[in-house]
């Protein structure tokens, strides 16, 4: 087992070196990425990280790993956060929050205890399960806030139409949270993940934003015209400043 410096450096050429990653980086610096882009990147992340528990488990190497993926999900989350204030033309700034250290503490005491077969299949969903709810709590504090300063923000989950173990009850459940919500109006439990959920929960300022983001993507409309408070620096350079 490699040590956390060790690990730190394999894991960010790891990451580096996946092709996935890029055209979710383009997406959200081109303004048109949101949350539902960042949830992919936690994935991934969440993947990466899950492979180097699939034989034994090491406390250092997970929380240097853990943390190093938080911090790529905050920047990604900075980037949406971004997009959807521009896409609402409102001159508020991103919110994140910090990371989770009792919720991954948790995760690694109960996988520190299970032997190398349960820990390859616990181990993958837990972990990503944990990185896609850091997504899910900058939206969730990003639509808190917006919501106090008077806007009408849209929450959105978006079913991912399987459980990975057929599960008939995580399915079901999972399938009656999708929806477009009205804030306040979205289910109590809207934000809440069973371990291997692979949902997408994000959010809109307004529906204008909601809908500028759809012409953008879809590009009907001048992107000048709607990102108009756009970053001077890129979700790629500031990852790459990272070490990535």
């Amino acid at each position: 087992m490699l040590d956390g410096i060790e690990a730190r450096r394999h894991f960010l050429e790891k990451i580096r070196g996946r092709p996935d990653l890029w055209p979710l980086v383009e997406k959200l610096d081109s303004g048109t990425g949101t949350y539902a882009d960042v949830k992919e990147i936690a994935e991934m992340m969440g993947d990466e990280v899950a492979k180097y528990f699939t034989e034994s488990f090491d406390q250092e190497v997970y929380d240097t790993l853990m943390r190093e993926a938080h911090a790529v999900i905050t920047m990604a989350s900075e980037t949406a956060q971004t997009n959807l204030n521009n896409a609402a033309q409102i001159g508020l700034k991103p919110l994140t929050r910090k990371y989770p250290k009792a919720a991954a503490a948790a995760i690694g005491e109960k996988l520190g205890v299970l032997d190398p077969e349960v820990l390859k299949k616990v181990g993958k969903d837990a972990i990503s399960t944990l990185l896609m709810q850091m997504v899910d709590e900058n939206v969730k504090y990003n639509a808190d806030f917006q919501a106090d300063a008077g806007l009408q923000p849209l929450i959105v989950r978006i079913w991912s139409g399987s459980y990975p173990s057929h599960d008939t009850k995580h399915t079901d459940w999972c399938e009656g949270l999708a929806g477009v919500y009205e804030y306040g109006t979205e289910p109590k439990n809207v934000y809440a993940r069973h371990e291997g959920c692979r949902c997408t929960v994000e959010y809109y300022p307004n529906a204008t934003a909601k809908g500028n983001i759809t012409a953008l993507s879809k590009g009907e409309v001048d992107v000048d015209s709607v990102l108009w408070n756009t970053r001077e620096d890129t979700l790629a350079q500031r990852i790459r400043k990272a070490g990535l």
